[in-house]
């Protein structure tokens, strides 16, 4: 009784803002254990400020008693056969399952199915994990959209069609694909229904400009479809309230599969709605305060959703911009508006792209009316597909001057920011406003925090740390070697790798070395030579599919045995591929590269046969500390002489978890143990090594099985 009563008095409205606050450091305390600390000195200092500790303290308990809940329904859950039915189809390969209360991404190869199917089916569920720091969590993400697991599906039994909630977008986007060209069709997708199916460059390119958020269902979405609505019945119906409009809304968000931004945009109108109700009057933050926590309260995953987060800060800073801003005029505060939520969001953004734009500061406040403009065709061309004649042209050159910006726009790629940069940027950046609100020169705010990205950009150039870095890519091979001071950097191999670099900011790769044509090497080259700028390619001498796959390509150089490469000051050692094989696995590169006397080999592929030429010509000079172990752990490869005259002291093998080729083989990893140290990016994650003067350091993402 003493809540509800609080409830009628507008100060308890402003103490919302405690409760937002607290929230928000709960959150991030559940996630990063030490940084729980700074909930518990904030609840001491709000203490004194507010008598609503208790009521903050039963809110966190609700919150990770929900949390609690799901990990036990996801934990109880987990079995190899389900029973329910089709929730939703996303393409031709993928769809989401209900069975009970658990959802389930799955991939069914070229399937067939729609919603509301009913089916009994085996599945293989994945058990993949974080990498590196700044992985993708994307179990993380998929529990942000309520769905408990992933995998593939590994065998089905139709029993009947059904009905699903998702039955009419998903026969209505049919319907408009065979009524709109693929341009077309693609925005009133993404636009319309939330499903950004544009190609990968055209979002590239909206990204590389800074406007990619124009194109995810957000709060100008729902405002521009609510006063649409409203006009209409007003208009037609003369009927002036809310409550329709607001209905059919929230049945078109349960319809195209409750995107976040769009469930807050909605808790927005209808929190403004009832704001016209009773006496308390709510302000616009104590509505993005309460929208906060009823979202956090249905799903305390949305709060590591990067979307999520995004737009709930520049709703933030949306709501304090007129006071901020107020003496300008319209072109000055539209630009002083974007600076702001520019740097309000930068620090997501860089986890997204990887880099950010100079130019984007400048062209995005410009390029944004493009969503006034694409927003109100795309429900035009979903409700009139007949004219899509006139409009297919249209998209078709908004793509074409997408791309043609976004090629000449220079980015800088930055390194992804954990969670303890992130909290250093956002006291200083909350110090700006703090410096803008009491009209106390905030230019210095602001040279403060482009010092601080300047030197965490920089850092690089002073880092005296040189590493090797075998990356955690799956059934595939790629490690990035750097040398301290930003004086080298190498790539050897490049099968899942891109996003690695991408977090890491690597902008220059001084030798791409692929060591054999195989899928699993070179996966990714193509858009690591697209997106960094890669001064030399180099590939094995007998190996004539890169006749083919470099063709277009300038700086390319072939190596076989008896060539060094010269980086700075440090030397790669080509030994390998001696001769022609008829194996193309045997005629991979093979190399060494001694980093402060640390010698490490890279083997590719190559087979007892290529090994046994290299003893053969080098003997003891193969002596190394590091060894990449040979074709994934097979025994084609590491024979018990190569082992005796490389001697490593580690041996790294990079292999997916239950892949296909039931790899490693025992015997070898068997083998490898009487010898050296064995670590596998299959349980390890990523697997650095740091060296300082005569120091090495072994470090891996996750725990090491040896």
């Amino acid at each position: 009784m003493v809540l509800l009563k609080k409830l009628k008095e507008k100060p308890f409205c402003n103490d919302l803002h405690y409760f937002l606050f607290s929230i928000i450091l709960l959150m991030i305390g559940l996630k990063y254990y030490p940084l729980l600390f700074l909930l518990l000195i904030y609840l001491i200092y709000i203490s004194k400020k507010t008598k609503l500790l208790l009521y903050i303290s039963i809110l966190s308990l609700i919150i990770i008693a929900h949390f609690s809940i799901l990990k036990i329904i996801r934990d109880n859950n987990k079995k190899t056969s389900y029973s329910g039915y089709i929730l939703d189809v996303l393409d031709d390969n993928n769809y989401i399952f209900q069975s009970g209360l658990i959802k389930i991404k799955l991939y069914d190869y070229n399937h067939k199915l729609k919603p509301g199917d009913v089916l009994i089916i085996e599945v293989s569920l994945n058990k993949d994990q974080k990498s590196y720091e700044n992985d993708f969590d994307y179990e993380e993400y998929l529990y942000s959209k309520n769905i408990s697991y992933y995998g593939k599906t590994t065998k089905k039994e139709y029993i009947k069609s059904g009905f699903s909630i998702y039955s009419l977008k998903y026969m209505y986007s049919n319907y408009l694909k065979s009524n709109l060209s693929n341009d077309s069709y693609a925005y009133v997708m993404a636009m319309v229904f939330g499903d950004n199916i544009l190609e990968s460059n055209i979002k590239d390119s909206y990204s590389t400009i800074g406007i990619s958020h124009i194109l995810a269902i957000s709060g100008l979405h729902i405002l521009f479809l609510f006063k649409i609505l409203s006009f209409i019945f007003l208009k037609l119906f003369h009927y002036y309230k809310s409550f329709i409009p607001l209905l059919i809304i929230s049945i078109y968000i349960i319809l195209i599969g409750d995107p976040t931004s769009s469930i807050r945009a909605l808790l927005f109108l209808i929190i403004g709605a009832l704001n016209t109700k009773g006496d308390i009057y709510y302000t616009k933050l104590d509505i993005l305060s309460l929208s906060f926590i009823i979202m956090l309260l249905f799903n305390p995953y949305y709060f590591y959703s990067t979307g999520f987060i995004l737009s709930y800060i520049v709703s933030f800073i949306l709501i304090f911009m007129p006071e901020l801003i107020n003496n300008d005029n319209k072109i000055k505060r539209l630009f002083k508006s974007y600076l702001l939520i520019f740097f309000g969001t930068l620090p997501f953004v860089i986890k997204i792209s990887g880099s950010i734009s100079y130019f984007s500061i400048i062209l995005a406040p410009i390029l944004s009316f493009i969503a006034y403009i694409i927003l109100p065709i795309s429900y035009l061309l979903a409700v009139f597909p007949i004219l899509d004649y006139i409009f297919k042209y249209f998209f078709i050159f908004i793509n074409i001057y997408m791309e043609g910006i976004a090629n000449v726009i220079p980015l800088l790629h930055i390194k992804t920011m954990n969670i303890y940069y992130i909290l250093i940027y956002y006291s200083i950046y909350i110090f700006i406003i703090y410096l803008l609100a009491s009209n106390k020169k905030p230019h210095l705010g602001f040279l403060l925090l482009i010092s601080y990205l300047s030197i965490f950009i920089l850092f690089k150039y002073i880092n005296p740390i040189a590493s090797v870095t075998f990356i955690d890519c799956g059934q595939g091979d790629s490690a990035l070697i750097r040398l301290p001071f930003n004086q080298g950097v190498v790539l050897v191999d490049a099968y899942n790798s891109y996003s690695y670099l991408k977090s890491e900011g690597i902008d220059r790769i001084d030798y791409l070395v692929l060591t054999h044509s195989d899928e699993d090497h070179i996966g990714d080259y193509k858009k690591i030579i697209d997106k960094i700028d890669v001064k030399m390619i180099i590939y094995p001498k007998y190996d004539n599919k890169f006749n083919t796959l470099l063709d277009n390509y300038t700086n390319i150089k072939k190596v076989s045995n008896n060539t060094n490469i010269s980086l700075y000051n440090t030397k790669m050692e080509i030994l390998g591929p001696i001769n022609e094989y008829s194996d193309p696995n045997s005629n991979s590169i093979v190399f060494k590269i001694n980093i402060n006397n640390k010698i490490f080999m890279f083997t590719g592929d190559m087979t007892i046969e290529e090994e046994n030429d290299l003893i053969n010509k080098y003997g003891k000079l193969l002596d190394s500390d590091v060894l990449k172990v040979g074709h994934h752990g097979s025994n084609t490869s590491t024979s018990d002489l190569f082992l005796n005259y490389v001697s490593p002291k580690y041996s790294i093998i990079s292999v997916a978890e239950n892949n296909k080729y039931g790899l490693p083989n025992k015997e070898i990893i068997n083998k490898l143990k009487k010898v050296s140290n064995v670590y596998m990016t299959k349980d390890c994650g990523n697997i650095t090594f740091s060296l300082f003067n005569d120091y090495m350091n072994i470090n891996t993402y996750r725990k090491m099985f040896s």
